[in-house]
């Protein structure tokens, strides 16, 4: 099994409910005193969702918690409660079943009612985000009985060189280079997924390719830069 980019076409009502769930849950929490926005994983993400062999679509989401009361950054636990406790709320009005609770994200899984004979149509992952002063991302991880003793630990786990992602993002699409973030993207993926590595979710992978084909081409940290490997064509 290797993961396939999935066309727009096919991902398109996919994306269309996951949206219409994540937009009530930014509602539910802002009733709770938390501020957050969600964004497909992927510059604008259309041409970056991906498939496992005949497995469900998989759709990946970043949950930016931009403002929040004291007690949730007192209590992480509680701030990825109260997030999975809303995204379930949002659901119902849906064909979800809860969202299971991993390490670095929440998971749902969509069954259709007009197809109520298939298990799964398609999962999507929200990994819940905030940005540190530096301007990093940070992941909400979910470390679960630490060091064998049974207990269950909450913290942020920095996203190294996530800052300038987007901009990075932008610059690669003005020089006609995206499909190189593409390709390196499901290269990456698939090496992750054959080792078993379930420590490098999508956005992870996402800003390790863009990084990567930035520095290749724009001669940060030693790499061609793109005018160069024109001047040679």
């Amino acid at each position: 099994m290797a993961y396939e980019f999935v066309c727009e076409s096919e991902a398109k009502c996919y994306r269309s409910n996951c949206s219409a769930v994540l937009k009530k849950t930014c509602e539910l929490l802002k009733k709770k005193g938390i501020s957050a926005q969600f964004s497909l994983v992927g510059s604008g993400a259309k041409n970056m969702i991906t498939r496992n062999g005949d497995g469900p679509y998989d759709l990946d989401y970043n949950l930016l918690v931009m403002k929040a009361e004291e007690r949730y950054w007192n209590n992480l636990r509680l701030l990825k409660e109260t997030v999975r406790n809303a995204l379930n709320r949002a659901e119902r009005r849906e064909f979800f079943s809860d969202a299971q609770d991993s390490t670095s994200c929440l998971t749902a899984l969509l069954h259709f009612k007009d197809t109520p004979n298939v298990n799964v149509e398609f999962s999507f992952d929200v990994a819940i985000i905030k940005k540190n002063p530096n301007g990093n991302y940070m992941r909400l991880i979910h470390n679960k009985n630490v060091y064998a003793l049974g207990r269950d630990q909450y913290t942020w786990n920095e996203v190294p060189r996530s800052h300038q992602v987007k901009d990075r993002a932008d610059e690669i699409k003005e020089e006609g280079l995206w499909q190189e973030v593409r390709d390196r993207y499901l290269e990456k993926k698939n090496m992750y997924l054959s080792w078993q590595d379930r420590n490098h979710p999508s956005f992870v992978v996402y800003v390790e390719a863009v990084n990567e084909v930035y520095n290749r081409y724009f001669n940060r940290g030693g790499g061609y830069s793109v005018q160069s490997i024109f001047r040679l064509r």
